[in-house]
């Protein structure tokens, strides 16, 4: 018995991330209430506060698992990789990319909606810890990827891994946002090859 009502739990939490989803894409984080939100799910106006204490936990949420999908990509995509490959922080880092490129593609609505949290985060101070939390695990890890990448004489000696790994994060945010102007106008497989060059 307990076991079914934390599955309904589940599938009701996730019903109101969709509709939270569908409300900030359609009218934005300032404009969507909680109330467009219940509305939106098909639930009485206060179920979503059982779920989450506000607006800005909702989007934190959508964050969080916008991230945990992507990091699942992007580590199914490395483990995909043959083993020769796999040592080369080159074609990881290319790898790395072209999952950011897939991940956005299929899921261009919350990838748009998510595109929101920097402005936000300057406004919001959880969804600015959010940001800043995965902003600075992204970056270290892709330090570290460069660090290693050094070592194997793949980039320059002389290479700042933590300035390469913040042009790094700020060109696939610039992409992201040149996608959503213009979807399929370039080739993520192209911007992985510049990355990782």
């Amino acid at each position: 018995m307990p076991r079914l009502a934390a599955d309904e739990r589940t599938a009701r939490r996730g019903q109101i991330l969709a509709a939270a989803l569908a409300c900030f894409a359609r009218t934005g984080y300032y404009a969507t209430t909680m109330a467009d939100v219940a509305t939106e799910a098909g639930v009485s106006k206060g179920t979503p506060y059982l779920y989450f204490p506000g607006k800005e936990a909702l989007y934190i949420a959508l964050h969080e698992q916008w991230d945990c999908a992507l990091n699942a990509r992007i580590d199914a995509a490395v483990e995909s990789l043959p083993d020769h490959d796999r040592r080369s922080p080159r074609r990881v880092l290319h790898i790395l990319v072209t999952a950011v490129g897939a991940h956005i593609i299929d899921d261009p609505r919350t990838c748009r909606v998510l595109m929101e949290a920097r402005t936000l985060a300057a406004y919001q101070p959880a969804i600015a810890a959010a940001v800043q939390d995965n902003e600075t695990r992204a970056r270290g890890q892709l330090a570290a990827l460069i660090r290693a990448g050094i070592a194997a004489g793949q980039w320059p000696a002389g290479t700042d891994p933590d300035m390469r790994a913040r042009l790094i994060t700020a060109a696939l945010h610039g992409m992201m946002a040149q996608w959503h102007l213009a979807p399929g106008s370039f080739c993520w497989d192209a911007v992985a090859d510049a990355l990782a060059s």
